[in-house]
């Protein structure tokens, strides 16, 4: 099966404090036939949340490698489309479900690739929903 998975749903298998029991279970239950699909845009978001987790102290800095080899190990699929053959597209949902055009990079993804969406983003998901993902 194909997923896309955002930011959200992959920082609650490493940040202490978040509910991360939907995250490790869906990882865990991962087959070697399953793809995890992400943008670009995923690891910019991903450094993000390490680099301001370890600001704030919810992570120590030393955490900050360990977790970097968890998210290697997956099965991740990085899209490297982009620009013009994407934007309107992303514009589009964006406008239409009142989503960030961040957010609506997921929901981009996720329609082309025919894959579920893997959020804790409300918004996201409601808008997954609301267009048939």
């Amino acid at each position: 099966m194909k997923y896309v998975m955002d930011c959200s749903f992959s920082s609650a298998l490493f940040l202490p404090d978040e509910n991360s029991a939907g995250s490790r279970n869906f990882i865990l239950s991962l087959t070697g036939r399953d793809s995890i699909y992400i943008p670009l845009l995923w690891w910019y978001e991903t450094a993000n949340v390490l680099r301001f987790s370890v600001k704030r102290k919810r992570l120590k800095h030393s955490d900050v490698t360990t977790v970097i080899d968890l998210l290697s190990s997956l099965n991740i699929v990085t899209d490297f489309e982009h620009g013009k053959n994407h934007v309107k597209e992303m514009f589009d949902l964006a406008d239409k479900y009142d989503l960030t055009s961040y957010d609506a990079a997921y929901l981009e993804l996720a329609a082309r690739e025919k894959a579920k969406l893997m959020s804790y983003d409300n918004n996201l998901n409601k808008a997954a929903g609301d267009f048939g993902i």
